[in-house]
C-alpha cells in the first residue's frame, strides 16, 4: 500500500505543478524490473482515481506490454475506452512473453492486431486519442533497412482498417448473438485472408 501510496503523492505533485498537463500512465508489467506496481490498465485506472484530479490522469496502452502481462491488447484498450481513459495506444508486437520485443505491428499475431484496430475503429478512437507506433529495429539487422519496421508497422494498420471498415457487420453480430465464435473466427480470418 505504501508504494500505491508513493506514486499517487509523486503523480498530485506533477498535476499540481502542471495545472494544464493532461498525464498518461503507460503500464508496463515487467523489465526492467521483474515486478512492477502498475502492469495493467486496470491498475492504471484504479490508480488514477486516487489522484487528486483523475479526469487529468489517463492512459496509454503499448501492445506488446499487454501481452508480455498475458492480457489481450484489445481488452486492454476496450477496457480504457469504457473508463473514457484511453488517451494513446502505441501498436507494436511481441513474440511470448520474453523481453519487451517492440516488434513490427502485425508481425507476430494479424488476428489480435486486426482485434486492436477494430475496437479502436468501432469506437472512433481517432477522435479522441493518439495512434503511435512503438516499435524497434531487430538487433540482428543491417542499419540500411533498420527503418523498415515503421513503414511495415504503418502499412500493416492502414490495411487493417481497411478490413476493418469493410467487416461484415451483420455476420458479426449475428454470430455474437448466437455465441458461435468458431463461426466468428471463420469470418474474420476469411475476411484478413481475401484478396481484393
Amino acid at each position: 500500500m505504501r508504494a500505491v501510496d508513493l506514486l499517487v503523492e509523486a503523480i498530485n505533485d506533477m498535476l499540481a505543478y502542471a495545472p494544464d498537463v493532461r498525464f498518461a500512465i503507460e503500464p508496463k508489467p515487467n523489465e526492467p524490473m521483474d515486478l512492477a506496481y502498475l502492469p495493467t490498465i486496470g491498475h492504471a485506472v484504479a490508480l488514477s482515481f486516487k489522484t487528486q484530479a483523475p479526469s487529468r490522469v489517463g492512459r496509454a496502452v503499448e501492445s506488446a506490454h499487454a501481452i508480455l502481462a498475458g492480457l489481450d491488447p484489445a481488452d486492454e484498450m476496450a477496457f480504457g475506452l469504457a473508463y473514457d481513459k484511453l488517451w494513446s495506444v502505441h501498436l507494436n508486437d511481441q513474440n511470448s512473453l520474453k523481453f519487451d520485443q517492440d516488434r513490427s505491428f502485425g508481425a507476430v499475431n494479424l488476428r489480435r492486431a486486426f482485434d486492436q484496430v477494430l475496437v479502436l475503429d468501432d469506437h472512433q478512437f481517432y477522435q479522441k486519442g493518439i495512434v503511435g507506433l512503438d516499435v524497434k529495429a531487430l538487433r540482428t539487422q543491417k542499419a540500411e533497412v533498420a527503418e523498415k519496421h515503421l513503414r511495415n508497422s504503418l502499412e500493416t494498420f492502414l490495411w487493417l482498417v481497411e478490413r476493418a471498415r469493410s467487416l461484415d457487420r451483420n455476420a458479426l453480430r449475428r454470430c455474437r448473438d448466437e455465441r458461435d465464435y468458431e463461426e466468428l473466427d471463420r469470418l474474420i480470418l476469411a475476411h484478413l485472408m481475401k484478396r481484393d
